[in-house]
């Protein structure tokens, strides 16, 4: 099995990714949502027996709050803990560091203080694989690791530069958000070709950037798991890759990046990527995504009818059940209450199996 799940994380990200033998499968968390979301976590392992190392590894892409808060709470959970092999977050300690600024609180409001506390306290492994250097792209190198199992994760993002840019106070970076988007009428047709064609204006928040991102392979499929991460790191990465692997004629599929955020998928990064499904994980609280453009950029640029997987039924994901617009077809799945599991066979398209 291959199979990706999309847990109920309000605006943000929590994926299980599994593999291996349906009824023993090796499992990967990446991010947690907001804190709420650790209870849909913890209801999860419950559902799954929870064995101690349930997870091989647990990837907590940057600081946001939308996949941190509830990072933190599993963290403090005598439950969760014993479950997870290790851990790869980024956390101040990682950065090219200058000394904190006068009044700035260690392991204080940030979560990613809070995270790198709880993590140093319980003596949980964190980057193995990378130590003593952060996770993160090293001199147009791309890091690969091999999980047990057969996945193998190869490291896209972020890179060197992107760190050091979020190594000043974290409470400014924070604050940072690219603002959202005017909505349109319920009942305004929509043009794919024209919104495609919109101009581009790439996300530029530093805990964005800073976004770990992987490539996860698995007996010939690959996925692209993308974090918040930014465009121009992807492309440079995913041109590295094609260059460690010219077999490669892209992605079984793809985590939109930025929950959907027009300025987080280009129709160059859509070309690049060469992928037909693509998961989308938001309820579209706060920034109303995902927007349309990048959704329009999607189906205008992928290479087949395009499957859209939305974990939430919400006003701004309805607007993609529409099976054709104009000249593009496409087909939308739905997720529960914000689950969704998407199976990804050896020689079909990505499909939604569940939406429990």
């Amino acid at each position: 099995m291959f199979r990706l799940e999309m847990l109920p994380a309000r605006e943000g990200d929590c994926l299980i990714l599994s593999w291996g033998e349906a009824d023993s499968p090796y499992r990967l968390l990446i991010d947690a949502g907001r804190e709420s979301t650790s209870e849909a976590v913890l209801a999860y392992v419950e559902e799954h027996g929870g064995a101690k190392d349930m997870f091989e590894l647990f990837i907590v892409t940057h600081i946001d709050r939308d996949h941190i808060e509830g990072a933190v709470a599993l963290l403090r959970s005598e439950r969760f803990r014993p479950l997870v092999k290790q851990i790869w977050f980024n956390d101040r300690g990682d950065l090219d560091y200058a000394p904190p600024e006068p009044g700035f609180e260690t392991y204080g409001a940030l979560d990613g203080e809070r995270l790198a506390a709880l993590i140093a306290e319980h003596q949980i492994a964190n980057n193995l694989d990378f130590r003593p250097a952060p996770v993160a792209v090293r001199q147009e190198e791309l890091p690969v690791v091999e999980l047990p199992g057969g996945l193998t994760l190869t490291v896209l993002s972020p890179d060197q530069q992107q760190l050091a840019d979020l190594a000043k106070p974290w409470e400014d970076t924070l604050r940072e958000a690219p603002p959202g988007w005017e909505e349109y009428g319920e009942t305004e047709p929509i043009d794919v070709a024209f919104l495609a064609s919109r101009p581009f204006k790439s996300d530029k928040a530093k805990p964005n950037g800073s976004s770990i991102a992987v490539v996860a392979a698995y007996k010939k499929r690959t996925i692209l798991l993308t974090g918040d991460a930014h465009v121009g790191r992807l492309l440079a990465s995913l041109a590295l890759y094609k260059e460690m692997h010219p077999e490669h004629e892209g992605f079984a599929l793809v985590k939109a990046s930025h929950h959907g955020s027009r300025g987080n998928i280009s129709n160059e990064l859509v070309a690049a990527a060469q992928c037909s499904c693509w998961a989308i994980s938001t309820n579209g609280a706060q920034y109303k995504h995902p927007d349309r453009e990048a959704i329009a950029r999607i189906i205008a640029g992928s290479p087949d009818i395009v499957k859209l997987f939305f974990n939430y039924d919400t006003p701004f994901t309805a607007w993609w059940r529409r099976p054709n617009v104009g000249a593009y077809a496409f087909t939308s799945s739905y997720g529960d209450g914000g689950y969704l599991a998407i199976d990804i066979p050896e020689t079909a398209p990505a499909v939604a199996i569940s939406t429990r």
